[in-house]
């Protein structure tokens, strides 16, 4: 009977320490569960209604037929919508390039600052204050054949004709530095700022010079940023078609615009939906691999 009575209690005291540690969890991770319901409505559900509807196909009168199909992700591999893909991509990772290289530097020496710094980050911010299209209608105005650009060359005598700035792939890699460029100021300045001043002054103290310490040192304690950087720039970059569709006209197509074209006119909501998925794959496996030769690279760079 005593051992019966000892495994009595020994089962009580286990099931009120795991009722214990239950609730304890439960008070734990309470203040979560809003965010989590929130994501999973407002962000879950969709995501994975549009992965539905990319296997439904499209009625002839444009209504969706719950008929599953593999034909929206076989048309994907048309040499056209190949090429806005690739051209996507493409735009993607020159932007991000082009601002680390505008961004990086610009951070690293704002950061150095002692005064003027938040007067800088200031005029960083400013921008987000304005709606992005209407930043756009802005260069609009100074890339048009009559605009203040060409105005200002005309008035100089640098050129007897107006230049055609707009319309092509350059006016539009342009405008998307300038709208992104904040992305990948923030994240490298963040990081840069919180630097330990005494590592890259120990570096120089055992005798590496300037550009040793930066490669070697700085550089690498700032791949975190560099990465975050990269990632806020390179995920707008491939779906900002309202840029391509003002400043680059119908010859600069991307994804972002093929995308709404199939939802909007073209009411085609099967392969507007598996344009999407094949989107958001492509954008998570570029991201991935840049984190994972981030990652490789932290324990130096030469």
């Amino acid at each position: 009977m005593s051992d019966e009575a000892n495994n009595t209690a020994t089962a009580a005291g286990k099931q009120n320490t795991a009722r214990r540690g239950f609730f304890r969890a439960a008070r734990q991770y309470a203040p979560a569960i809003p965010l989590v319901v929130w994501l999973g409505v407002f962000v879950g559900l969709p995501l994975v209604y549009v992965f539905v509807l990319s296997f439904t196909t499209r009625g002839a009168t444009g209504l969706v037929e719950y008929r599953f199909t593999l034909d929206n992700y076989m048309r994907i591999f048309d040499p056209m919508y190949l090429r806005v893909f690739g051209q996507s991509l493409g735009m993607a990772v020159v932007t991000s390039a082009l601002t680390l290289l505008i961004g990086y530097p610009f951070a690293y020496f704002t950061a150095k600052l002692k005064r003027m710094r938040f007067i800088i980050l200031l005029l960083v911010m400013i921008p987000f204050w304005t709606s992005s299209l209407l930043r756009t209608y802005g260069w609009l105005v100074i890339l048009q054949t009559q605009g203040v650009l060409n105005s200002l060359l005309q008035t100089l005598g640098l050129i007897n004709e107006p230049v055609r700035f707009m319309y092509n792939y350059g006016a539009v890699q342009l405008v998307t530095v300038y709208m992104l460029l904040p992305f990948m100021i923030l994240p490298i300045y963040n990081v840069v700022d919180k630097l330990d001043p005494a590592i890259p002054e120990a570096s120089r103290d055992l005798g590496a010079t300037r550009a040793q310490t930066f490669l070697r040192v700085t550089l690498p304690l700032t791949v975190p940023g560099i990465v975050g950087g990269v990632t806020l720039v390179f995920i707008p970059a491939v779906g900002l078609f309202f840029i391509s569709d003002l400043i680059g006209g119908a010859k600069t197509t991307l994804i972002g615009g093929l995308i709404r074209d199939q939802f909007g006119a073209a009411r085609n909501w099967p392969f507007g939906s598996a344009l999407s998925v094949m989107m958001i794959l492509g954008v998570l496996l570029c991201v991935w691999v840049y984190s994972r030769l981030s990652k490789d690279s932290k324990g130096g760079l030469f």
